[in-house]
């Protein structure tokens, strides 16, 4: 099953496809953008590939996942992806996560897009009620994306991840439905195609 794409005001979101593995290679293993997510560990091509297979096939109700491509709205250059995980009908909420693979692309604006655009597609289009999400509390640049966004900080898990040789406390947010319809009731959208 594809699925639509969503526009934001400068990144387009999109279903995921095979031929994506060689601009997810390019940068997925960069030290810089990897020092931020859950495992430092390099990936290969095989291993991604499989990951990939299956992403490409993820039904948000049967997998209790959604990844989506992120790309650039005027070049259509691949920047990274984004998803919900966890995804529960039954408390309608999800686990956000995004990377922007090549640090050049950092700092432009892209991240705080993409968030917001896939904010809509929770709650606009698979009707969820909470998105949460765990961050490092030294990832600066990500909590600002997040805090832009609207979600709010919920907790902190004390030493939670081993980072760079040592233990590091992640934060907890979270974003309600009746938050994010403040700014973009139904009918609403980010951007235009």
């Amino acid at each position: 099953m594809g699925w639509a794409m969503y526009s934001g005001q400068i990144v387009r979101l999109r279903a995921l496809e095979m031929t994506d593995l060689a601009n997810i290679m390019k940068g997925w293993n960069n030290f810089e953008m990897r020092r931020f997510l859950a495992s430092m560990l390099p990936m290969s091509e095989n291993a991604e590939r499989e990951w990939l297979d299956r992403a490409t096939k993820f039904d948000p109700w049967r997998d209790g996942n959604m990844v989506l491509a992120i790309e650039n709205k005027k070049t259509s250059e691949f920047l990274g992806t984004t998803g919900l995980h966890s995804i529960s009908r039954q408390d309608r909420r999800a686990e956000f996560g995004i990377a922007i693979h090549d640090p050049k692309n950092f700092g432009k604006g892209y991240g705080t897009d993409a968030t917001r655009v896939m904010l809509w597609v929770g709650f606009h289009v698979l009707g969820l009620n909470a998105i949460y999400l765990h961050a490092l509390a030294h990832n600066s640049r990500a909590l600002h994306v997040y805090e832009k966004n609207h979600f709010k900080r919920v907790g902190v898990l004390r030493q939670a991840l081993f980072v760079e040789g040592e233990f590091r406390d992640t934060v907890i947010m979270d974003i309600l439905k009746s938050d994010f319809m403040k700014e973009y009731p139904p009918g609403s959208k980010i951007g235009e195609p």
